[in-house]
Order: structure tokens, then C-alpha cells, then sequence
């Protein structure tokens, strides 16, 4: 370039010394070393050791742009500059980097940025987050040097604490900051449900809806993945299901260390009673298109390990999700192949047994999976068909198996004999609950002979006639036989008995007046 050459040939060779970034090779900055020296005591030092060598690369261990540079040599130059929340973090480094502290001129930068950050940034969130977003690991590591990330940690804690809405915005943070703010905040007076809320948006971010197939990246989700394993509550119903088969399925793409997949295997066995069917999609089949048998019998020991026996309610719940997860597998899934189903299959029995009444659930996924596999061979059926209890079908399920041409004819044989079996048995408590009402009626009929009896053995008082008496009893046998037996007056009805007693109406007649003179 004959400009750059033209200008570079204005300064005395003496004082062409470059200061080149490593990841802009060509575009170095050429200052006087002397002007430099008078704000810098580090780069004095060099001079006086003559390491001028050193001075050409004094940056090379810090990740700063050259903009920044530009700022604090233009500083030195004795020029005005605008510091920000954007630039002050970086300023911040190099002056520390440089030694360019009132010990060694008075008004120096490092002076006047501490001041900015003080009475500009800190106080305030939003500019506290600008200033952090843009930090890179190896300004980071300068801002662990000086003592600042403590700094920045506890202003946005005190302000976190007072409105915890503010958390939402934590997401954009590194995780060397995000992490360690979280730790601090959990053990405040912060709800889980906040620091939940704010951790799963943090992974989706960073993890779930990122994708690249660069190492580096692909390290740093699981870098990310790992740090949201140890961030989350153990705490049952805290966090979605949904959110948690999805993180052990990237914890096992980005293979992750053993202890942050058991992690959130433990999490899903501690609440697998409330997911659906549609969260184990999320986790199965994997990317290649296989099941992982293994990690479903993982999942499900560790539920059945931890859960007291009584609490059926629980178990009725994974019975019928893995009803409804085989029936999902086979409907959607054109590739699943028969060991696999079969596999499945007997997991999904295992888990019914001795909780659910019927096995209706495995008949219709067995049917739907014959459905999109019409081309087996009557082998390949019986095989898919095997763990198949026809006994526990219900009479409808029975109904339509007996009909289902997908089906091998040797489960056909075996519905119909159950069938055959189902309608003997109803017959048979058909004619115990006849019998039994029979019973019934036979001891109330004997009851009312019994109460009849009593009332015609009570006394008769002084002063009534026999005829007197003879009414009264009559009355309350008839009104106690027409209160307590309805079945005797249906039998009368129908000319099944006689009736003895005559319809008393002792209690319509009026009492005859009588007058004493």
C-alpha cells in the first residue's frame, strides 16, 4: 500500500515499534515507544531492560480488539476519549496489563476507568449487562486477575435480589459468569421456580436451539450442558419432563461426562409417572434410528427402586404412558423393526403387570405395527405377537381380534378360546346373582310371617272389647305389611296368594259423640 508506506516513513525508524494483534497479522500499530512509556510503567520497564523484542508482542496474551487499542493510544497521545459500558471492560485490561496506574502518572487511565465503572456501569443493571456480554474467556481471565468479576458478580446479585424478574436477562451472560451468579442466588431468598425458569432458557439458548458441526462450538455446548446439570434442583416436579428428556438427549450427542447424564436419568426416574408419551419420543429412537433399550430399563429401575409399592396410583400412570409411548413407536415409526418392538413390547408388559386390568393398550399398538408391516412373513408376526396376554383382553378387545385378519391364525384360535371362556363365566354370575336374589326374597317373606306373629301375641289393654283389640291388631299388621313388603302386594296383584286381612279403614271412621247430661 504506497499510503501506509508514505506514512510510515514520516516516523524515525527508531520509534517504528509494532504492536501487532496475533489475529490480525499485517495491520500492526506503530507508536513512540517513549509516549508510550510515559503513561505505561511496563512498557518503561522494557525499555530500560532494552527488551524491545517483548515490546513488538506486549499484547499477545490478551484478546482485545484493535479499536480498544486505538482508545488507549490515543490516550496516551493526550487526546480525549469516550469510555462506555461496551469498551470499558477491555480498557479496563489493558490498563491494568500496562501498569498504567496514578503511580506512575498522575491522571493516568486505569484511574479514570475504575471511576467509570464505579459511578457509571455498576450502578446500573442494564449497563452492568452490556459491559459483560461481549467479555471473551481471556478478558475474563484479566478480569479474574484484577479482582473484578467478584465485583460484577455482587452488583448484579443485589440487584437480582430486589426484582427478580431481572434474571431473564442473565441468558445473554458467559458461562463462567452465568454459572456462578446462580450458585450465589440460590442460596438467597430467590425462588426455585425463578432460578428454573431462568436456567432452562439459558440451555435453550445456548444449547438447544444452537447447532454446528465446529468442535470448538460443539465443546462449549457441552460445557454448557454440564454446568445446567449441576445448576438444577433435584427437587420432584420442578422442572418440565419435556425439558429434561431433552437435555439427557444432548447430554448423550455431545457425550457428556457420566455424572451429568445419571443426573438427569435420576431427575426423570424421580418424576416418570408424569410424562407422556409424547416426552419418551423426545428421547427415542436415537439419531441412527435404534432404541436404547438399555437407558428405558435404566430409567425405569431407578423409578421402581425409589417408590413405595403401596402408591399404585404411580405405577398405573407408567403402565399407561408405556402403552401409549408402544403405540406412538408403532404408528410413526415405519422403520421399527420387530426385535425392537418386541423389546419395547415386553418393557410395556413387565410394567402392567398386576396394575392394569386389560391389556387393550399392547393389543392396538400390536395391530397398528402389523398394520404398517404388511409384508411379514407369519413368523415375523407370532414374534411381534408373543407377549401378547389374550386372556387379559376385554370382551370388546376379543371381539375385534376375533375378526382381525393381521393377526397369525394361532392368536386368532387363542382369542376365540377366550372368548368362549369370557361368556361361560358371565352366564355362570348371571345365574349366582339369580339365585341370590331368590335367597333373598325367601328370608324377607319369612320376616314378615315372623312380624305377623308378634303382632297378634300383644295384650290387650283394660277397657277395649275383643273386637276392639281384634281391629287394631289387624290394622298394624296390614299397615306394616304394606310399608315393609312390596313383592307381596306385586304376588297379590298377581293372584300369586290370597289376602287374609282385609284393607283396614279404622282410621277414617269418626269416634262417636257421646253427651252427658
Amino acid at each position: 500500500n504506497p499510503v501506509k508506506h508514505k506514512l510510515e516513513s514520516l516516523l524515525p525508524r527508531k520509534c517504528q515499534i509494532g504492536i501487532r494483534k496475533t489475529y490480525r497479522p499485517g495491520a500492526p500499530f506503530h507508536l513512540h515507544k517513549e509516549t508510550l512509556a510515559k503513561r505505561s510503567a511496563k512498557v518503561t520497564t522494557l525499555i530500560d531492560c532494552n527488551k524491545l523484542h517483548e515490546l513488538r508482542w506486549i499484547l499477545r496474551d490478551m484478546d482485545i480488539n484493535p479499536s480498544t487499542f486505538e482508545l488507549v493510544a490515543r490516550f496516551c497521545y493526550g487526546y480525549k476519549i469516550e469510555l462506555s459500558s461496551e469498551n470499558i471492560v477491555s480498557v479496563l485490561c489493558i490498563a491494568y496489563y500496562l501498569e498504567m496506574s496514578d503511580d506512575h502518572s498522575s491522571n493516568n487511565l486505569l484511574n479514570m476507568a475504575v471511576t467509570f465503572l464505579e459511578q457509571r456501569v455498576l450502578m446500573s443493571w442494564n449497563e452492568t449487562m452490556k459491559a459483560l456480554r461481549i467479555c471473551t474467556e481471556r478478558i475474563l481471565d484479566k478480569l479474574a486477575d484484577v479482582g473484578l468479576i467478584e465485583v460484577f458478580l455482587d452488583s448484579l446479585v443485589e440487584k437480582a435480589l430486589n426484582d427478580t424478574r431481572l434474571l431473564q436477562d442473565l441468558i445473554t451472560l458467559p458461562l463462567r459468569l452465568y454459572e456462578p451468579l446462580i450458585l450465589e442466588l440460590s442460596k438467597h431468598n430467590v425462588s426455585i421456580e425463578s432460578l428454573v425458569a431462568s436456567v432452562c432458557n439459558y440451555t435453550k439458548r445456548w444449547v438447544f436451539e444452537k447447532d454446528s458441526g465446529d468442535e470448538s462450538f460443539s465443546r462449549h455446548k457441552r460445557e454448557v450442558i454440564e454446568a445446567v446439570e449441576r445448576l438444577l434442583p433435584h427437587e420432584r416436579g420442578t422442572i418440565s419432563c419435556g425439558f429434561l428428556f431433552q437435555s439427557l438427549k444432548e447430554s448423550i450427542f455431545l457425550d457428556a461426562c457420566s455424572d451429568c447424564r445419571k443426573g438427569f436419568e435420576v431427575r426423570i426416574s424421580s418424576q416418570l409417572d408424569m410424562a407422556t408419551a409424547k416426552d419418551l419420543l423426545i428421547l427415542f429412537p436415537k439419531e441412527d434410528g435404534s432404541y436404547d433399550i438399555e437407558l428405558l430399563k435404566r430409567i425405569l429401575k431407578i423409578f421402581y427402586s425409589n417408590y413405595n409399592v403401596s402408591d399404585l396410583s404411580r405405577f398405573v400412570s407408567i403402565a399407561r404412558m408405556l402403552e401409549d409411548f408402544l403405540l406412538e413407536a408403532a404408528a410413526s415409526d415405519a422403520g421399527l423393526r420387530v426385535g425392537a418392538f418386541k423389546a419395547l413390547a415386553e418393557i410395556t408388559v413387565a410394567a402392567s403387570c398386576d396394575v392394569l386390568r386389560y391389556s387393550d393398550g399392547i393389543y392396538r399398538a400390536i395391530d397398528v405395527f402389523l398394520e404398517w408391516h404388511r409384508d411379514l412373513i407369519e413368523s415375523e408376526k407370532m414374534e411381534a405377537c408373543r407377549v401378547l396376554e389374550c386372556k387379559k383382553l376385554s370382551s370388546e378387545a376379543c371381539e375385534h381380534a376375533s375378526k382381525n385378519e393381521k393377526l397369525p391364525l394361532r392368536i386368532v384360535v387363542q382369542v376365540l378360546f377366550v372368548s368362549q371362556t369370557q361368556i361361560r363365566n358371565n352366564v355362570a354370575r348371571e345365574m349366582k346373582d339369580v339365585e341370590k336374589k331368590t335367597e333373598d326374597q325367601v328370608d324377607e317373606d319369612d320376616e314378615m310371617e315372623k312380624m305377623s306373629k308378634k303382632m297378634l301375641s300383644l295384650e290387650i289393654e283394660p277397657g277395649y272389647s275383643k273386637k276392639r283389640k281384634i281391629e287394631n291388631i289387624e290394622c298394624a299388621v296390614h299397615c306394616e305389611k304394606k310399608k315393609k313388603s312390596v313383592w307381596r302386594e306385586v304376588k297379590r296383584k298377581f293372584g300369586c296368594m290370597t289376602s287374609t286381612v282385609k284393607a283396614c279403614d279404622c282410621h277414617n271412621k269418626k269416634r262417636k259423640k257421646t253427651y252427658r247430661y
